[in-house]
């Protein structure tokens, strides 16, 4: 899935079809690369902001924490592996990416070591074109295909 000249307005949609698809199943991790500045945490400031439980979360980039989480409906864990810088991570960490009742979000994603990735997995590229951006969505595992495949229908119909 591709989304071209991605403008906030966009991402904030984006975003949207994220969280409700969320809602109609099981979590599957996003591992999202791409360069400082091109829209990750503005993306999962409004995924969170559209499900529930989201007036109690206030979402940051989680660069100085690694990790925050948000008392969201299903519960939000945002990892920042910037400052990892691809040293690996620690235990804790790695037990709530595999969390199979958190919704995972990984921002930097090519700071995880490989023998860390969970089984099954979206990763969303995103790249600045001219004046916009794109964002290249894929996935990995059967379910993530079902969860992408609800993403893009969802994201078409509007």
């Amino acid at each position: 899935m591709l989304v071209q000249a991605v403008s906030l307005e966009t991402t904030i949609t984006l975003a949207q079809c994220f969280a409700r698809c969320m809602a109609s199943g099981e979590p599957v991790p996003i591992l999202m690369y791409g360069q400082l500045g091109v829209g990750k945490t503005t993306f999962v400031r409004h995924l969170v902001q559209a499900l529930p439980g989201s007036d109690q979360a206030e979402v940051s980039s989680p660069s100085f924490n690694i990790l925050n989480l948000y008392p969201t409906q299903p519960p939000v864990g945002h990892f920042d592996l910037y400052r990892t810088s691809g040293a690996g991570i620690d235990a804790d960490i790695e037990e709530a990416l595999i969390d199979s009742q958190l919704f995972c979000v990984v921002e930097w994603a090519e700071y995880l070591p490989q023998e860390s990735f969970p089984d099954e997995y979206i990763t969303m590229t995103w790249t600045f074109k001219n004046q916009g951006r794109l964002v290249d969505c894929a996935a990995v595992g059967a379910k993530a295909v079902v969860f992408l495949t609800c993403v893009q229908a969802d994201f078409t119909q509007l």
